[in-house]
């Protein structure tokens, strides 16, 4: 763990010294930057920086330090490896403006294969891609100049120890391999074929690490549990802290992922205000919340439509894209709460909808509210 934790550290003091034609090598994560998103920018910075000692390479957390401390499970996991969060590099502590201008820049996207408009600016220097989600044919990669890397598989941790396995092993001690392990079977609920979430490579790659490090398969449920068990430690955050921990931004939609059910949510006091205040802050008149409980192995799943009038345009596009696709069965079963006039609520029956698999719907009912 010592020469990854002389990585990190050489990573972000090195940020300060850069000039013309410095080589940087930026390794970012997606914006939710949960556990998967994060270990995997870390790990496959790490190896990058074996590949190519010339560059100096930079794993970006995609979030504020601030927004970071509300990832309760991925700060469980560093602390527990031993790994000082002063040593990362938060979205906040870099400019990316100014590294296009000054910097010989090439950027690796890991957990997602879009940009954000916010990162548009790195479009250009994006030389490798690994992602897990569908494809979004929006934006199409040029592959004579990107390696694309897009599987569906239950953890982008996969790709990255996959491309680790074979190409330099040896990096990998088992602190490292620790932390990519723990995030393949948090990822997979523990590997459970029932649930859909495990794919063979997902399952290939955590047997290989079982095999090579002596992680025992007996502990695939509690190393799991004990996970979610802290991902769902929400005592010391707010409501608004909780619709804050792991948001995704989708065209400009909001897609706040909630470690209980939303139904539950909304009878937190002060819950249905912290909606309306988080909607003003980010200046929408939408919001999609996804909830989620994992309780004794039992899998649910509901979503809230939060809207500030019920004639919402994009509310009624997202609606109309629920009811009319044949792409996924989404089970859904409206439910009534006590804030109706400006929340739809909805259960969902097939437990294996996540949040990634609502990304292409959430931008078909994009474009057809741009349509209306």
């Amino acid at each position: 763990m010592d020469k990854f934790i002389l990585f990190l550290r050489r990573s972000k003091s090195l940020l300060g010294t850069i000039s013309e034609n410095t080589k940087i090598h930026l390794v970012l994560g997606n914006e939710s930057c949960d556990l998967d998103s994060s270990i995997s920018s870390l790990l496959l910075g790490y190896f990058h920086s074996i590949q190519n000692p010339e560059n100096i390479v930079v794993p970006v957390l995609n979030v504020s330090q601030e927004n970071f401390l509300l990832r309760t499970e991925n700060c469980f996991v560093f602390k527990e490896a031993g790994l000082d969060l002063e040593h990362f590099v938060y979205r906040d502590q870099i400019d990316f403006k100014q590294l296009c201008e000054k910097c010989k820049l090439t950027v690796s996207l890991v957990d997602h294969h879009i940009l954000t408009n916010n990162d548009k600016i790195l479009e250009k220097y994006v030389t490798e891609i690994f992602d897990h989600r569908p494809v979004d044919s929006s934006h199409v990669w040029d592959t004579d100049k990107v390696t694309v890397r897009i599987e569906p598989v239950g953890s982008c941790s996969t790709l990255v120890t996959d491309v680790i396995l074979k190409r330099k092993p040896d990096i990998l001690t088992c602190p490292l391999a620790n932390l990519l392990y723990q995030t393949i079977i948090y990822d997979t609920v523990a590997l459970r074929p029932e649930l859909g979430k495990a794919k063979p490579l997902d399952i290939e790659v955590a047997l290989n690490l079982e095999k090579t490090y002596n992680f025992l398969a007996k502990n695939r449920q509690s190393v799991c549990d004990s996970l979610w068990a802290v991902h769902n430690d929400i005592s010391a955050l707010s409501p608004k802290q909780l619709l804050y921990k792991d948001m995704k931004v989708i065209e400009s939609f909001y897609i706040p992922g909630l470690p209980i059910l939303v139904e539950d949510y909304l009878k937190i006091p002060e819950a249905h205000r912290a909606i309306v205040e988080f909607a003003v802050e980010n200046k929408t008149n939408c919001v999609l919340l996804v909830g989620l409980d994992v309780t004794a192995g039992k899998v649910r799943r509901d979503i809230g439509i939060y809207s500030t009038t019920k004639e919402d345009r994009l509310k009624a596009a997202l609606l109309n894209v629920f009811d009319d696709n044949p792409d996924y069965d989404f089970q859904f079963e409206h439910r009534t709460t006590a804030f109706d006039d400006d929340m739809y609520l909805l259960h969902v029956h097939n437990i294996k909808l996540s949040r990634k698999q609502l990304v292409p719907v959430v931008k078909q009912a994009c474009a057809k509210y741009t349509n209306l």
